[in-house]
């Protein structure tokens, strides 16, 4: 059996369910509707719900990391000016560019 390893990042997306500009229109969040892994405020948790551009460079990378759809993630703390930010996903602590951070959609985690 023959299966290549080459997939795109947007098929290696769509396998994993990311579905990008999906809006969850209706529910009472505590984010907005296209809030991102920046927007993130320390202990509120939200759920990783996709990325804003699939074909991003560390889209594949991110994912590998834990960002799948439907994980918990929060923020743990900041650098003094801002960038990097530390999140729990996973059980593991992952530190993220604030410019990476913003390619990641979340929505509002209720558990």
């Amino acid at each position: 059996m023959d299966m290549s390893m080459d997939m795109s990042m947007l098929q290696l997306a769509q396998r994993f369910g990311f579905a990008a500009g999906k809006r969850t229109a209706g529910k009472q969040c505590a984010y907005a509707d296209d809030a991102t892994l920046a927007d993130l405020k320390k202990g509120r948790p939200a759920q990783v719900r996709g990325f804003q551009n699939a074909e991003h460079p560390s889209a594949q990378r991110l994912m590998q990391l834990g960002m799948i759809k439907g994980e918990i993630i929060e923020l743990l703390r900041s650098a003094p000016g801002g960038d990097p930010l530390e999140y729990r996903v996973m059980g593991y602590n992952l530190s993220l560019r604030k410019d990476e951070a913003a390619e990641i959609l979340v929505e509002n985690y209720q558990g």
